[in-house]
């Protein structure tokens, strides 16, 4: 994902409230509202959805670690799909994307874009709450006038990590910091704005071969030291970005709208998932130490236990994921390919 956005601080700053409540109170800005009043309806929903939506794809954030995995199998699977970056789109400010979606007129707009940095958000709220907040709803907007359908990424931040079985979709979002917050804002303002519209995909602890991740920092510390220290009690679903991928083109073709959970299945904590790493890499002579959160220290607060219930994807698609196992393997297979190619 996409990891920063230039700001464009809303007047009044976005205050996430426990009872989804949100406060904006921006000012409507200046678009091109002659043609978005122009945009063809799309196809009602059906079997086989996702060729019914008028073309091209729009992918937001298609530079960023998903969203240049998803532009790739969009367009192996035979879809015209425009990617949109920084550069070409500013999500914080509603005429930046008014322009875009009145320029390619997408049926479908998928939103891979965020500031995903927990503890940076902590430390520049104004900027968290403008990507991940107001910029989800700015898209929101403009897919409501041009009837598109919005595709949103979002994330085990929006919990507070106490239950002691996995997330499921009707759980209350009660986030910790403000990554969650700001998360959570951009949930409330898809919701408002295209309540039957959209599909809001929660997903977490994700790793690929275009980004920076949990997996190559493993990597590239065992190279360095004897001992690493990893926390041992945050639990999740560690979730490759190209079985996401397939997970979320499924979803779209069945025509799934409303809030899913979807990871690689199986939990494991930093912990196992760093040992994992350094086993399945052959690495040897390193040690994998436990700390505590607490012991670690970071300025923004993680949920202890934020494992994902799947169960309505399964349910949607018939089949969920790979084990989180399988998916790390293929990836460090496919990894220590590209080395032995370069």
């Amino acid at each position: 994902m996409s990891a920063s956005f230039r700001l464009c601080r809303p007047k009044q700053f976005m205050v996430w409230e426990k009872d989804g409540n949100y406060n904006l109170g921006r000012a409507a800005l200046p678009g091109c509202s002659a043609l978005l009043s122009q945009r063809p309806v799309r196809s009602s929903p059906g079997k086989g959805y996702m060729h019914k939506f008028r073309p091209p794809y729009m992918i937001v954030g298609a530079k960023g670690m998903l969203g240049t995995d998803l532009v790739a199998r969009l367009r192996e699977l035979g879809f015209e799909t425009v990617a949109l970056d920084m550069e070409e789109i500013d999500i914080t400010r509603l005429d930046s994307v008014r322009d875009a979606i009145c320029r390619f007129r997408p049926g479908l707009v998928v939103n891979a874009a965020a500031l995903t940095d927990v503890d940076r958000c902590e430390s520049t709220p104004d900027t968290a709450f403008s990507v991940n907040g107001l910029g989800p709803g700015n898209l929101a907007e403009a897919c409501r006038d041009t009837r598109a359908f919005l595709v949103h990424l979002s994330t085990d931040y929006v919990f507070n990590g106490t239950k002691s079985e996995p997330y499921r979709e009707d759980d209350p979002m009660d986030p910790l910091g403000v990554y969650g917050k700001s998360k959570a804002q951009g949930e409330v303002l898809i919701r408002k704005a295209l309540p039957g519209d959209h599909l809001i995909v929660r997903t977490q602890w994700l790793y690929g071969e275009h980004g920076k991740n949990f997996v190559e920092t493993i990597l590239r510390l065992a190279r360095q030291r004897d001992t690493l220290s990893v926390v041992n009690d945050q639990w999740g679903s560690p979730t490759h970005t190209v079985d996401l991928c397939e997970g979320l083109i499924g979803l779209i073709h069945a025509g799934a709208g409303g809030t899913f959970h979807l990871t690689n299945s199986g939990v494991t904590s930093w912990h196992g998932f760093a040992r994992t790493i350094i086993e399945s890499a052959g690495i040897r002579g390193v040690t994998v130490a436990a700390v505590s959160t607490e012991e670690f220290g970071r300025p923004a607060p993680r949920p202890a236990y934020s494992a994902l219930d799947n169960s309505r994807f399964v349910e949607t698609v018939g089949t969920p994921l790979p084990p989180w196992e399988e998916a790390l393997a293929l990836y460090l297979n496919k990894r220590s390919a590209r080395e032995a190619r370069e």
